[in-house]
């Protein structure tokens, strides 16, 4: 099985050597946990790599989003370089509706060889639709458009607690590939963040509850480590 490097340090591990190619993973988790984060620098490792890189923002400007990271990976000086040389593209559709979304990737995966992708957020996407049993379905046809393009994508999905012990299941849980869960756990008077590979098809992984920090030159995934 063909994978693509995260490049997050000790996530590949976790991850067996990756993710699958081609495939769709959720990054879970509550405010402040840093699925952003974990998003644009997945897209960052790639281009450094020569893999062109969209985050396709539903909500912030492209200009808070660059900022916002300037500021958590202070040490990594040429966030805004990739970012001016299209090498990592931060784009806003103009609607909220899915197939906006799908021509917005469409259109930038042949206009500029794009090959990872980042969607922020279906929560976005969830408002759009009356129906549940509609955006379900829309969803699947929507995975299966990706899954037939030239790209790996990472979709964020807003979990309403930070907490290990209150996770709800939704429908993105069901319909895509791959489930990464991020966590804010409390351990005394500290907040330790910490994650699992919950769920990723046709692959083995790492299951085990792991520690990540974000620093100051990106994340760091503590693989071995317990978080208890």
């Amino acid at each position: 099985m063909e994978r693509i490097k995260v490049g997050i340090a000790g996530m590949d591990e976790m991850l067996k050597g990756g993710i699958p190619k081609h495939r769709h993973i959720a990054i879970c988790g509550g405010p402040g946990s840093g699925k952003t984060s974990l998003c644009f620098e997945y897209l960052y490792r790639g281009a450094k790599l020569g893999e062109k890189g969209l985050y396709v923002s539903l909500e912030e400007t492209s200009e808070d989003i660059l900022e916002n990271l300037q500021n958590a990976f202070s040490g990594i000086p040429d966030l805004k370089e990739m970012v001016d040389s299209k090498q990592l593209e931060i784009a806003k559709p103009d609607k909220l509706l899915l197939e906006d979304v799908a021509e917005l990737i469409e259109d930038r995966i042949t206009s500029n060889n794009v090959t990872r992708i980042v969607i922020d957020s279906s929560t976005m996407i969830r408002l759009s639709f009356k129906d549940l049993s509609e955006y379900r379905q829309t969803m699947f046809e929507f995975f299966s458009l990706l899954r037939n393009l030239d790209c790996t994508a990472l979709m964020v999905v807003e979990s309403p607690s930070q907490k290990l012990e209150n996770t709800v299941f939704e429908i993105e849980h069901y319909v895509m590939d791959g489930i990464i869960n991020l966590y804010t756990i409390d351990k005394g008077e500290q907040r330790l963040k910490a994650m699992e590979v919950y769920k990723m098809r046709g692959t083995d992984h790492i299951r085990a509850l792991t520690p990540y920090k974000i620093t100051p030159m990106g994340i760091k995934v503590y693989v071995g480590e317990k978080v208890f």
